[in-house]
């Protein structure tokens, strides 16, 4: 299983100059609980950073910065911690449990950015792959009767 693979492709993003306001709006809207933040550099978007709805509070909010005059630059997470959309599963555990974080997003060898994965979704690839496993178990002794 690879991170393109049990990820989304849909990512919320938002410029590194957009207010927190706006980016609750945004997370909002699209019901999501995290975004990219992202800047042009070189006539090209890229993505430096990434918040959560918990950065939100813990970072604008409990520290009564103003969310309607605060950048997303001044509460994102950054440098941005990202995964190739090709690695396998035990990869993106291992740096998800190394690094403390829920969400990693996938990044091409060109730089662009083309999804997400979250623990979420790691979760539900391992979930139903165990389920596979079992409906297998289950057959199998069928199976051991065809070599009969």
């Amino acid at each position: 299983m690879r991170a393109i693979d049990i990820g989304t492709r849909r990512v919320i993003q938002a410029a590194a100059s957009a207010t927190v306001a706006e980016a609750a709006g945004i997370m909002r809207r699209q019901q999501a609980g995290c975004l990219v933040v992202t800047r042009e550099q070189d006539d090209r978007v890229e993505s430096v950073g990434i918040v959560t709805d918990r950065d939100l509070v813990t970072r604008c909010i409990a520290a009564h910065f103003d969310p309607a005059t605060t950048p997303l630059e001044c509460v994102m997470s950054a440098p941005l911690l990202c995964c190739r959309p090709d690695a396998p599963i035990d990869e993106i555990v291992d740096t998800m449990q190394q690094r403390g974080v829920r969400r990693l997003p996938l990044i091409d060898t060109a730089g662009t950015l083309v999804g997400i994965v979250s623990t979420d979704d790691v979760l539900a690839a391992l979930a139903e792959l165990a389920d596979r496993v079992n409906q297998t178990l289950n057959a199998q002794p069928m199976l051991d009767r065809a070599y009969l």
